[in-house]
């Protein structure tokens, strides 16, 4: 799977959850709202309307005067358009035939009075009712919010912990394979061409890893064949200088011996000696003539050596070997340049 694609999941996963946990948190405590606002409005206003016919009939003495009567009347109107509880629309229709008896010309004091007592009584239950549904409304809401807490905050529990992941593992799923990568970097640096990479957690990384893999392979196999060109190079050098019958001795820049024919053997009494990679000054002590040839500046008078009670004469030739050394300037140009890094030494006899 590729990394846009994964990071498109997480944070989509992500975002959904928080769009999810908005919404429903939106949504309850709208509902909290709106349930509680019209309940407790319609309960309030029962109250507001008993308390008004109450006041009709505390204010005023029988026979009620045509005001009150019509006070009265707007009041319970009112609250006959407002029921809203069990058992409220019968306590209303008792004050209706309560107050069709206070108004009723026909019925003496005595009735009204007892007419006024029940409505008392009906009022008096009204709000009851009224009062019973503000309190049980008032749970009821301390129950969706408890309720409603709860979920949240399991939301919430849950959205973090897809953060944590997200944080935890992101990072890792990143920088990981770069470690890794930077780590098989430096082992081909140091020309370690068998390391292999093998990255699984993202298109993007395997194809890297198959670039990665494909290039150590390449200059594995490079490396072999050019070391194999310069065995071969040096095994033809050697057997050629082995043929030859001048005296021949190379040594590198830490003045370590590199090849010595037969010949050179020969006359430096090193016969019985493994030279190859021994220092040449630690040679001196076995060859005296050795010391003879190093410090000869090549002059144009013949080396004379005695040897097997007779002299020989040598012509000597010394070639130094200066090694390219190619450079990158900032500019990115190949600079060429050289450095000495050893030397060979011919002795040629002449007659």
């Amino acid at each position: 799977m590729k990394i846009r694609k994964k990071l498109f999941l997480g944070f989509g996963l992500l975002f959904v959850v928080v769009l999810f946990f908005g919404a429903v948190s939106i949504y309850y405590i709208e509902e909290i709202s709106e349930t509680a606002k019209v309940t407790l409005k319609n309960n309030y206003q029962t109250l507001m309307f008993t308390r008004e016919m109450r006041s009709v009939l505390d204010e005023n003495n029988l026979p009620l005067t045509s005001k009150a009567a019509d006070t009265f009347d707007k009041s319970l109107k009112k609250q006959e358009n407002n029921i809203t509880e069990p058992g409220e629309k019968e306590a209303t229709a008792g004050v209706r035939k309560g107050f069709e008896s206070i108004i009723d010309p026909k019925q003496n004091i005595a009735q009204k009075e007892a007419a006024i007592e029940d409505i008392r009584y009906q009022l008096k239950t009204i709000d009851g009712l009224n009062l019973t549904a503000i309190v049980s409304e008032e749970n009821s809401t301390h129950t969706t919010v408890n309720k409603t807490t709860v979920f949240l905050g399991s939301m919430a529990l849950i959205t973090f912990l897809i953060l944590f992941v997200l944080i935890a593992g992101f990072p890792g799923f990143i920088i990981n394979p770069l470690n890794q990568f930077a780590d098989g970097l430096q082992e081909i640096s140091q020309k370690n061409y068998g390391v292999r990479l093998d990255f699984t957690t993202s298109e993007e990384f395997s194809k890297l890893s198959r670039a990665f893999n494909i290039m150590a392979a390449s200059l594995a196999d490079h490396e072999i064949t050019s070391l194999t060109k310069i065995l071969s190079e040096e095994v033809r050098i050697k057997a050629l200088i082995a043929e030859i019958p001048d005296v021949v001795i190379g040594v590198n820049g830490d003045h370590e011996v590199l090849f010595m024919n037969a010949a050179a053997k020969t006359l430096l009494n090193l016969e019985h000696i493994q030279v190859i990679g021994k220092s040449i000054i630690s040679l001196i002590t076995d060859s005296p003539l050795l010391k003879i040839i190093l410090d000869n500046p090549e002059p144009d008078a013949p080396l004379k050596v005695k040897r097997d009670g007779k002299t020989a004469a040598y012509l000597q030739k010394n070639i130094e070997i200066v090694v390219p050394n190619l450079k990158v300037n900032p500019t990115y140009a190949v600079r060429y340049s050289g450095f000495t890094d050893g030397a060979i030494y011919i002795l040629k006899e002449v007659d």
